[in-house]
């Protein structure tokens, strides 16, 4: 007899392949669209620039012109040299001209003259004009110095002592594969993410709109077998899907159909080893992907809202993915276990033929890992009845004001769900990167202080208020005991050396932004009294008040509903999150540790008033060390690791404060 899951996979693989959809961006996409779409690209490309060269650029000389150079610049094919009544800038502007060099007077007999070019950087037609009219200018400077040289008697070689001339050793395969790891590995992942986007919405969402899940799951075959079936199908799909359109584009530049590669003098051909590598690195992704996105989509009610659910996912993913474009990103340990990242640097060494068999496995390993977490976070939501049969979702709510809604998703007496406190905290953290740079560039500190309160707390408490939610509860406003307190106090002092050693750990790895450490340890030094009573007041009170009501308020109160350790680890990294800067993630994992201290201490307690006192002892412990000058040297410099005996005395103070902790069921 065969198993269940195998009557299952042929069943959803059936039911799949019979949707013409998935048909089209399986086979017709890759093995029709995309050599279709490269040569009609390159085409027009290579005709917009041969019609771009085949027209004269007009161009003007201006200013003190010396004796032949209007006749150097007219003589050239590809310029015509016209006279402009008005200004430079305005003959740019009207089109009259694509490009004017004005010319100064000389610094002496025969001295060096200033020209200036003047052109259209938003326009081809004048960059082009541009380049014409210096190549022109650079062909007279040489008559010039030929003449020069001349009249004084010296060879020509004079000018010019030494030569320089480069040579790449690349062949044109290794530059082939060097161009295709710049811009394949981003298109394979987005293709194997949308080889299983459409199909896990439809195996999930779309079978409990249609009606036909309920009467799958009444079949005598359990659920492991349909979680089993179904994702094994996803995978295939995006597999499938990603091997199909590798190999329509790597065969399309193979054929010769391109000219492109002779224009560039590349080779694109990728070795059996390259062509494995991928393959096998496409397969825990596949699975990663179908195993993710079948998870989300079994909690949507309706296609269309497990299409939007997915939609942040898919824009998420897309980040780590960019990265092998941007020069300068090595490729180490830490991002081969970053999710998507490692598998599309992988991509890119495999194509250069460069891999490290090292980073390689640990690709590997770590992506199978987290293919193996989705695939457990997708059979426990197969298993959870209250996931399968809900009741109404948000498609079901009338769409009404986001105020009605937010009424009717929780009535009074209630926490937020977890959706809608992750929502919120979506928004409020948009509001205060877009609100927040533009007050503390208007105002400075000033600024900082108002967007504290203004974009943080007081949209946290209407949020609570107009929402009609338990404010006790939603904000843990229980009272703290002193003992309570003084574990908080243990725990976040014991932490400060931990987060110590963290941030040094990671300057191994990830790169020191001196700048920003640079500027916050100018912010936060404090030259007398009055200067450091208002650092207290700006960079301890106010974020040990405003950021908790919203992280360890509104989100941990929102998140009660998920299992602790889920709770904690999604209350750190989302704090993390929010104190990442454009310059560097080096502050990430400092702050999610402890972000997720704090979280875990105002649990244990019931109480936020406990978070604040740790979250204003460690901002105010950070504020007094920089200010003194004898520390500030060894604080401010990531390179220092902490004191040798700094570190056990924090873990005891750590382990001491967490027994101190009341348990939750004492409480």
């Amino acid at each position: 007899m065969r198993s269940a899951w195998w009557i299952v996979f042929r069943k959803e693989l059936r039911e799949t392949l019979r949707d013409r959809r998935t048909l089209l961006m399986m086979v017709a996409v890759p093995v029709l669209l995309y050599p279709v779409l490269l040569i009609v690209s390159e085409q027009l490309l290579l005709f917009g620039q041969r019609s771009l060269e085949a027209e004269r650029s007009p161009v003007a000389v201006v200013g003190d012109v010396p004796e032949g150079l209007t006749e150097v610049v007219g003589a050239r094919e590809a310029l015509e040299l016209v006279p402009i009544e008005s200004g430079p800038v305005e003959a740019l502007r009207s089109d009259a001209v694509t490009a004017v060099a004005v010319v100064g007077a000389p610094s002496g007999a025969e001295g060096t003259r200033a020209i200036t070019l003047l052109y259209d950087a938003a326009s081809d037609r004048s960059q082009r004009g541009r380049g014409e009219l210096s190549r022109a200018l650079d062909d007279w400077a040489d008559t010039l110095l030929v003449r020069r040289l001349a009249d004084r008697g010296l060879p020509l070689t004079f000018a010019l002592p030494v030569a320089v001339t480069d040579s790449s050793v690349a062949l044109p395969a290794e530059m082939g594969g060097y161009t295709l790891g710049r811009i394949l590995p981003l298109l394979l992942v987005v293709i194997t993410l949308l080889g299983a986007f459409y199909p896990a919405i439809d195996l999930a969402a779309g079978e409990k709109e249609r009606g036909t899940l309920e009467t799958l799951l009444t079949a005598p075959v359990p659920p492991s077998a349909i979680v089993a079936g179904k994702f094994l199908t996803v995978a295939l799909i995006a597999v499938v899907a990603a091997a199909l359109n590798l190999g329509s584009m790597l065969l399309t530049f193979q054929t010769g159909a391109l000219q492109i590669t002779q224009v560039l003098g590349i080779e694109v051909s990728l070795p059996l080893r390259s062509v494995a590598i991928i393959f096998l690195a496409l397969i825990p992704l596949a699975v990663l992907f179908a195993a993710l996105f079948l998870g989300l989509a079994v909690r949507s009610a309706s296609f269309k809202e497990a299409q939007n659910a997915l939609t942040p996912v898919y824009m998420v993913v897309l980040v780590p993915a960019m990265l092998p474009i941007f020069p300068g990103i090595d490729f180490g340990p830490l991002l081969a276990i970053t999710p998507v990242a490692g598998v599309s640097f992988l991509f890119r060494d495999a194509m250069a033929g460069n891999v490290e068999w090292l980073l390689g496995a640990l690709v590997l390993v770590s992506t199978t890992l987290y293919a193996a977490a989705s695939l457990a976070f997708a059979a426990r939501a197969f298993g959870n009845e209250r996931v399968l049969f809900g009741g109404a979702g948000p498609a079901d709510v009338p769409s009404t004001s986001w105020l009605d809604r937010l009424r009717a998703l929780a009535p009074a007496g209630r926490v937020p769900e977890p959706g809608v406190a992750l929502g919120f905290v979506a928004g409020i953290a948009l509001l205060f990167f877009y609100g927040g740079i533009r007050l503390q560039i208007g105002f400075g500190e000033r600024g900082l202080l108002a967007s504290e309160w203004l974009l943080l707390f007081v949209p946290a408490v209407l949020f609570v208020l107009l929402g009609r939610f338990d404010v006790a509860r939603t904000l843990s406003l229980r009272a703290p005991t002193g003992r309570a307190l003084a574990a908080g106090v243990l725990v976040v002092a014991g932490a400060l050396p931990m987060v110590w050693l963290i941030g040094w750990l990671q300057s191994f790895v990830l790169p020191i932004p001196w700048d920003l450490l640079e500027g916050l340890e100018e912010l936060m030094t404090a030259g007398d009294v009055r200067r450091l009573v208002w650092l207290l007041l700006l960079l301890a009170v106010t974020p040990a008040i405003c950021e908790e009501v919203v992280f360890r308020g509104v989100l941990l109160g929102g998140t009660r509903t998920l299992e602790p350790w889920r709770m904690i680890l999604l209350n750190g990294a989302v704090f993390g999150a929010f104190h990442l800067s454009f310059e560097t993630v080096i502050r990430f994992l400092p702050t999610a540790t402890l972000g997720a201290l704090i979280a875990w201490t105002v649990w244990r307690t019931g109480s936020i008033w406990v978070g604040m006192l740790m979250h204003f002892v460690n901002n105010a412990t950070l504020v007094v060390l920089t200010s003194t000058p004898a520390l500030r040297e060894v604080l401010s410099d990531p390179d220092a690791p902490p004191p040798l005996w700094l570190v056990p005395l924090g873990a005891a103070m750590l382990v001491l404060g967490a027994r101190l902790l009341p348990r939750v069921s004492d409480r």
